[in-house]
């Protein structure tokens, strides 16, 4: 089994999750860059097909926009820590 991990620089889009393109969640109170498993999350559950396919096209158009995550990954282990 394979498995490929993506890295998308900068995104702030909402957070969703589309099964079998047929049944989806969307995140409604979430700011992506601040996720915790500590704060309560509101959760949009719907099986409209038109809302399933709209994100399921959403997720592939960013995901044919994200870099590799091992590319990232060398990409940041040659800048070094951040400077303070």
């Amino acid at each position: 089994m394979g498995m490929e991990i993506k890295h998308l620089d900068g995104y702030s889009g909402i957070m969703f999750f589309v099964f079998d393109k047929k049944i989806c969640m969307t995140a409604i109170n979430v700011d992506t860059r601040k996720v915790s498993l500590n704060e309560p999350v509101s959760v949009l559950w719907t099986d409209d097909l038109t809302y399933a396919n709209y994100l399921a096209f959403t997720f592939e158009m960013l995901w044919e926009q994200a870099i590799s995550a091992e590319k990232r990954i060398r990409e940041l282990l040659k800048e070094g820590p951040p400077q303070v």
